[in-house]
């Protein structure tokens, strides 16, 4: 049988006045790998070393090769040759870590890895140590974004453990931070940001983003001595994407613990340091997480402000102003999730300002106007997606999906296979439970039901 070959790229991380490789697409740093000197500064503790600063080039290469080449619609995996200037190429070239890197990447973006190591022309200079107010007594770092998720486990563990809590922003913005504060605050932002040639995007699908919050968030923990890093997403998210992919793309590992751990070997490799990941909500639902949230520390916390839409602002505009699109995936979960925990936020944070519609283009905000194809797809996949997880225990086919997942599961988080099957079977019923609510909320005449029911 003939398999169809895999679209290829070969990428060169080239130094300033450096010259890349024939037949090589060059990646040149300070311009399409550029440092955010303040943010980088924010990790500047005194623990700073040059496989910080090449662990960070690296995750900007992947996103780089990630970013740059579309997958083809016939064959969902890529090939990769990725060539990269490093301080110590004996240390990075060494077996046990190259093999663990490109068994991570491999898992997660379901791509073909492979890298090649060479010694930098010219050393990184040392990013200005400044009055970061590194904390002597941190138990955990969280990779803190926008998302819902992250706003609720941040304030969770802040309860719980108080200053004993880094957040590492994984965004590249510090609009939110004043500039004297970004003096004084460890891990604003994510110290680099990937600028394609022709500014946009090839590639949509982003499964390297797991890499390189992973790699940002361990790096912060390693600079401040901190043995864990704990991973926000719930179960749903972290969890029915790998057991369910959506639509007919590969399996998602992005928030998943066989990820974590795979990324745990690899720092240990490059870095001789034993970090820990930790998955505080993986058996619980988004929304009993908001709700938590919401009653632990206060009715008045901002949960309505964070963003779940992965859509870009030009395809999910009303009116000139950026909105969710309220029907990818992403945003069908936070919906569900908000029902959920019997809250409510105004219907003109989406673009789809009514679910209850009975059309799909009768659901938008009526100034919206750039219904696509592609955009229809994905809010039927989404839909589908999370009913085929609710109705997952009672398929032919959960045995065989629950004994693979356990398996992965238990090795993973190195649990009993009994607790892990115990605890997934009680996250479905739970998100079963939470499901149905939301879809009978939306009545019979809503199209999403006429979604279902047509998938029947």
């Amino acid at each position: 049988m003939n398999l169809l070959p895999l679209k290829e790229l070969a990428v060169d991380v080239v130094e300033a006045g450096g010259r890349r490789r024939k037949g090589t697409v060059a990646c040149r740093l300070d311009r399409n790998i550029d440092f955010d000197l303040e943010a980088l500064e924010s990790f500047s503790s005194i623990k700073w070393e040059p496989t910080v600063y090449d662990a960070l080039v690296v995750a900007a290469a992947v996103e780089f090769c990630d970013r740059s080449l579309a997958r083809s619609a016939m064959n969902w995996g890529r090939k990769f040759s990725v060539y990269v200037p490093v301080h110590d190429p004996d240390k990075w070239s060494g077996k046990k870590v190259t093999r663990a890197l490109v068994e991570a990447l491999n898992l997660l973006t379901g791509d073909d890895w492979h890298f090649e190591f060479r010694s930098r022309k010219v050393p990184a200079e040392r990013p200005a140590q400044g009055r970061m107010g590194f904390p002597s007594n941190a138990e955990s770092v969280i990779a803190f974004s926008d998302g819902m998720d992250s706003r609720a486990v941040a304030g969770l563990e802040s309860h719980r453990l108080g200053n004993r809590l880094v957040r590492v922003r994984v965004g590249s913005k510090q609009h939110d931070i004043s500039k004297r504060d970004r003096r004084e605050i460890p891990f604003t932002a994510v110290p680099y940001t990937i600028n394609l040639e022709d500014g946009r995007n090839a590639e949509s699908s982003a499964r390297s983003r797991g890499f390189k919050f992973s790699v940002v968030s361990t790096m912060a923990a390693y600079l401040i001595d901190v043995p864990s890093v704990i991973i926000p997403e719930s179960g749903q998210g972290a969890l029915a994407p790998a057991l369910l992919p959506v639509g007919q793309g590969y399996e998602d590992y992005r928030s998943h613990p066989v990820f974590a751990a795979l990324m745990e070997r690899f720092f240990n490799a490059l870095l001789g340091y034993q970090i820990q990941y930790r998955f505080p909500r993986l058996w619980m639902t988004k929304g009993e997480t908001l709700r938590e949230f919401v009653d632990v520390c206060g009715s008045d916390v901002p949960w309505a402000k964070t963003r779940s839409c992965w859509q870009q602002s030009r395809q999910v505009a009303v009116s000139g102003k950026r909105r969710q699109c309220g029907v990818c995936a992403a945003c069908i979960l936070r919906r569900l999730s908000v029902h959920a925990a019997g809250l409510s936020e105004t219907s003109e944070n989406y673009v789809w300002e009514s679910l209850k519609a009975d059309t799909w283009e009768s659901g938008a905000a009526k100034q919206f106007t750039n219904f696509t194809p592609a955009l229809r797809e994905y809010s039927i996949a989404g839909v589908l997606h999370f009913q085929h997880f609710a109705s997952l225990r009672d398929s032919m086919q959960y045995e065989l999906v629950k004994r693979r997942g356990t398996n992965e599961l238990a090795r993973a988080l190195s649990e009993p296979s009994a607790v892990v099957a115990q605890n997934l079977d009680r996250l479905l019923r739970q998100h079963t439970v939470e499901w149905s609510a939301f879809i009978d909320n939306l009545g019979p005449g809503s199209f999403v039901r006429q979604w279902i029911d047509g998938a029947s």
